[in-house]
């Protein structure tokens, strides 16, 4: 078995026309977003599989799609291969056996050609519209560059040269670009960044996070500590770290601490919070026990949803793969993301592995924050019963533990942790109405509440509390 890194034009050469000559087995590729996967017999390709399967629906020119193929890598040469001395391919058969020589000449004319038609349709997904009755320009009628390249029987490169020229021509014009094919271009940007809280109002920022539809991560960032406030949609769906009281340091925000907004798309915030609230398949393994090559082809082949994290001497690289397709690539140091377009990783680092679930901690949080505001109602009326009361019935929940007169959780709390949160504030709500009766209970809670009024409103926070009042 051989794998490692590819780096430019000449290491993929080398890979596919060196190291495959005279050799049988199978070779995968993960080059510029795509995953390619080679079946070799005896140095001739014979079969192919490909994350591009759009023409299931119709017969494909499979000779023209790998070629395609591999000219879309030749467009950013950089990723990971492995051989292996083994068939693993179960994909597209070619009519005929093709030599690797023939595939890398006809692959780099065809990216020199679709460099020109790019230049002038910026996507290779855009849908073409013919225009006038010429049947030759018809058949591109309804399809982008790759379709046509896939179902035409003519050679890809006469197939790319003729839509060249049909636009030169004026013969076809753009019709319309299709969202959600080929590789994302995604971006990050900084509505603030680094802002003393004494200079803003932060109910004003909630309100406006949330009627701006925000999709990102709050950062509030103190001497000591920094809490990760995260957005979907305008929408907190989780905070980091759970044991910290945010609810109060809206009320009271630390005057020194700072904020910053990073502006994510909505597709990959929750992979980003994985990194803080999920437990890791993979856990800090150096690179020197850990081929990362498999790890990234694994990704890719088996179409895997997860955020592989990269700690390096320069900051943490977070990667984000969804349906097997690296979405982007962010480098955080010194507690800033910036997009990273290299796969080149600086020895050592170690590798963490996050597959995605489900880490929404909100509602958890608000079940937590109401206990705590019952309880405080609790001691003021019966203290040494209520403690020993408490304490009874929290030892029935290992992931929470009682320090100075509250409850702090001790995990990132699951869907199991969220009901049992629910129903422990419903059984002290029965509690305190039995003990200091009903109405003196709500009259308390609502003077405990009562400044928090405005912070409640703007994160909608009875959506949470609309099962018991």
């Amino acid at each position: 078995m051989f794998y490692g890194y590819i780096g430019d034009t000449r290491s993929l050469n080398d890979v596919i026309t060196g190291l495959l000559q005279g050799r049988s087995g199978t070779l995968e590729l993960f080059i510029n977003r795509y995953f390619l996967s080679l079946k070799v017999e005896d140095g001739a390709i014979t079969e192919f599989r490909s994350d591009l399967e759009l023409f299931n629906r119709k017969k494909v020119n499979s000779y023209n799609l790998l070629v395609y193929c591999l000219a879309e890598m030749l467009s950013n040469p950089e990723g990971f291969f492995a051989f292996y001395e083994e068939a693993k391919v179960s994909g597209t058969p070619l009519e005929a056996p093709v030599g690797t020589d023939e595939l890398m000449i006809q692959a780099t004319i065809v990216r020199r050609e679709l460099d020109e038609v790019l230049d002038k349709i910026i996507s290779p997904y855009a849908i073409f519209k013919a225009v006038g009755r010429d049947a030759a320009v018809g058949f591109f009628e309804g399809k982008n560059v790759v379709e046509a390249i896939a179902l035409s029987g003519e050679p890809v490169v006469t197939v790319v040269r003729r839509i060249r020229d049909f636009l030169l021509e004026g013969k076809l014009d753009i019709y319309e670009f299709r969202e959600g094919e080929g590789p994302e271009e995604l971006e990050i940007d900084y509505m603030m960044e680094g802002v003393p809280l004494k200079r803003v109002n932060i109910v004003a920022i909630l309100e406006s996070l949330r009627n701006g539809a925000f999709s990102g991560i709050a950062k509030i960032s103190g001497p000591t500590y920094t809490i990760n406030i995260f957005y979907e949609g305008g929408e907190i769906f989780a905070v980091y770290p759970v044991d910290y009281d945010v609810f109060e340091f809206f009320l009271t925000p630390d005057r020194n601490a700072e904020l910053s907004l990073v502006t994510l798309d909505r597709s990959i915030v929750r992979f980003i919070a994985l990194r803080y609230l999920a437990r890791p398949e993979i856990n800090t393994v150096s690179s020197n026990f850990m081929e990362i090559s498999k790890l990234f082809l694994g990704l890719s082949k088996h179409r895997k949803n997860a955020l592989l994290l990269i700690s390096e001497k320069k900051g943490d690289r977070f990667i984000v793969f969804r349906e097997g397709r690296l979405l982007i690539s962010l480098l955080e140091s010194e507690g800033i993301f910036k997009i990273s377009g290299s796969l080149r990783f600086e020895e050592p680092y170690f590798v963490s592995l996050f597959f995605h679930r489900k880490v929404d901690n909100i509602a958890s949080l608000v079940y937590l924050f109401m206990i705590n505001e019952v309880l405080s109602v609790f001691m003021k009326h019966a203290p040494t019963k209520m403690s020993t009361m408490i304490l009874r019935e929290v030892v029935k929940y290992p992931f929470l533990t009682f320090s100075e007169g509250k409850l702090h959780l001790t995990l990132n709390p699951g869907e199991e942790e969220e009901q049992k949160l629910l129903n422990l504030l419903s059984f002290l709500l029965d509690l305190g109405a039995q003990e200091i009766g009903e109405e003196k209970q709500q009259e308390e809670l609502e003077f405990h509440l009562r400044p928090f009024k405005d912070i409640f409103r703007v994160l909608d926070i009875d959506r949470y509390l609309k099962i018991k009042h």
